[in-house]
């Protein structure tokens, strides 16, 4: 019998996965504090001197470009940029509990579900970016964190997720079908539930909890970055960008989404041009 999400939370939280908990909702609130400094973000990232050695190390990486060397986090905000360390920062956290063999299980792997994650979050941004005029800190935040019940899912449901992979392939169905054929509930729950316990935002809850699906039809509300989010998952599906959670989107859904944010596939198309060129050089980088 599968455990509840009840149980897969106490789970979570008796393991060193709820150690990403401190530094991700303190990072959080840096992101969604229009109050928050240079100095706030520096004293986040020092007091973890592995993480502030490996954010120093990937701000002079050739991702970045940076003519003279970076030697301290202060150095690395003023000269990189406040919103690109944050994502380094947030880039780090993850990267370290995305790392396997890269050895693929019926096309799973934590590797390719890294690539696919950050996809979402390269396109989410550039998207809020060029298409809004936000900064994306946020929607880049939701893009990381949309399959982290994936990651649980693996980590703590070992057997039971062998068996969604395999009947994902055996019938060609997608994801969530598959993981409410075998636990009753899927990663979207999970990762909803998770970012609920963990005191996240109620706008990144909401999204964790829908990054799959839409809230499509003229009834229901415009919500800006769980659309954005939807969008660039449906757009790193199609590119094949990363683990592929479905063989087939649900087209009329992610166009009802196109029109409702007034996003042109082309415009669309030169974005991802960029995630897959981004992600290429930080594949040189040493991040898959």
């Amino acid at each position: 019998m599968s455990k509840s999400l009840e149980e897969v939370l106490l789970l979570v939280n008796k393991s060193n996965l709820s150690s990403l908990k401190t530094t991700l909702v303190k990072l959080i609130e840096v992101i969604n504090n229009p109050d928050s400094s240079v100095t706030d973000l520096k004293n986040l990232i020092e007091i973890d001197p592995p993480l502030s050695a490996n954010v120093l190390r990937r701000a002079n990486s050739a991702l970045y470009g940076m003519r003279r060397g970076i030697a301290s986090i202060m150095d690395a905000i003023i000269f990189v940029g406040f919103d690109a360390i944050v994502e380094l920062t947030l880039n780090q956290k993850f990267f370290e509990l995305f790392q396997d063999n890269g050895r693929k299980t019926y096309g799973y792997s934590r590797t390719a579900l890294w690539e696919h994650c950050i996809g979402v979050a390269l396109c989410g941004k550039l998207l809020y970016r060029r298409e809004f005029r936000k900064s994306g800190g946020g929607v880049y935040t939701a893009g990381l964190l949309h399959d982290i019940g994936i990651i649980v899912e693996e980590k703590f449901l070992h057997d039971e997720f062998l068996s969604i992979l395999a009947t994902k392939e055996e019938t060609e169905s997608d994801l969530l079908s598959a993981e409410r054929d075998v636990l009753g509930y899927c990663h979207q729950d999970i990762g909803k539930m998770l970012a609920e316990n963990w005191n996240f935002p109620e706008e990144l809850c909401r999204v964790i909890g829908t990054a799959e699906s839409t809230e499509a039809g003229d009834a229901a509300p415009a919500l800006l970055m769980a659309d954005t989010v939807y969008v660039a998952n449906c757009a790193c599906q199609l590119r094949k960008v990363g683990f592929s959670e479905t063989s087939l989107i649900d087209v009329p859904a992610y166009e009802f989404c196109l029109n409702r944010l007034q996003i042109k596939e082309r415009a669309l198309e030169i974005i991802m041009d960029e995630v897959e060129a981004q992600i290429a050089q930080m594949k040189k980088d040493g991040w898959f």
